[in-house]
């Protein structure tokens, strides 16, 4: 029974591996007019991004921040940035698009009644539609821009872009309730990503791109847990064996 109420006590208090509070800030290439780009936060290197590629988020302090985009050469001048004022407990990504930064706020909150919340970030060259299931989720997304979030239903129905004057794609992704997510659109994919579960952020950036999501795997915690779990369990049965043996 000893060994039963730690186990019980241990796993009520592990949390969830993609759990995640605080400020958060992802940075995203999606102006053609570069290949490659290295992007920085606060003059810090985070790394190179190619073009249509979306970094996972990182936790930031609050306060005043810089971000820019280089040419991906060493000691290549500065192509664009943009400065902004992260609030506490606020999530952001940073995007260039159309040759020009722009911030977005996440909205990660909880959506209302079990539904789901999406936007569009359509790079592409065309204008677009968004459907699923057959009912318009957003209508005319113009080329390099972004759109607000709409609320839908959770399930698997396929999420179709219909460009003007081009084919259609359809993405076939499962949104959950509870997730928050943003569907990238460029000319060299379509993906999408989910930015929350459940009102948390996914530091890890998992994500559908049509042939199912990513998981983020076990924390330090869970290790902890399991590692305790088996040792209190190991001492029980070597306390018995040497009584009774």
């Amino acid at each position: 029974m000893r060994v039963l109420a730690v186990v019980l006590l241990l796993l009520l208090s592990a949390t969830p591996a993609h759990a995640a509070t605080g400020t958060y800030i992802r940075l995203g290439h999606f102006s053609m007019d570069q290949a490659r780009v290295d992007g920085t936060l606060d003059g810090v290197k985070l790394g190179t991004l190619d073009y249509a590629q979306l970094y996972d988020y990182r936790r930031i302090e609050p306060g005043e921040h810089v971000a820019e985009f280089r040419m991906a050469e060493p000691g290549s001048p500065l192509l664009r940035s943009v400065s902004m004022r992260a609030e506490p407990g606020k999530t952001y990504t940073v995007i260039d698009i159309a040759s020009s930064m722009k911030v977005l706020e996440d909205d990660i909150s909880l959506p209302p009644d079990g539904q789901a919340r999406l936007r569009v970030i359509n790079a592409g060259d065309a204008d677009m539609d968004l459907v699923r299931g057959g009912a318009p989720v957003h209508r005319g997304v113009q080329a390099n821009s972004t759109t607000g979030y709409v609320l839908l239903a959770p399930g698997s129905d396929g999420l179709q872009v219909l460009p003007r004057g081009k084919d259609s794609t359809t993405l076939e992704a499962t949104i959950e309730p509870g997730g928050v997510y943003t569907l990238l659109v460029s000319a060299r994919r379509i993906e999408l990503r989910t930015d929350a579960k459940g009102a948390e952020v996914v530091p890890g950036g998992g994500q559908e791109t049509g042939f199912g999501g990513m998981a983020g795997g076990w924390d330090w915690l869970t290790a902890l847990v399991i590692t305790l779990i088996v040792g209190v369990a190991m001492y029980s049965v070597r306390g018995r064996l040497f009584r009774f043996g």
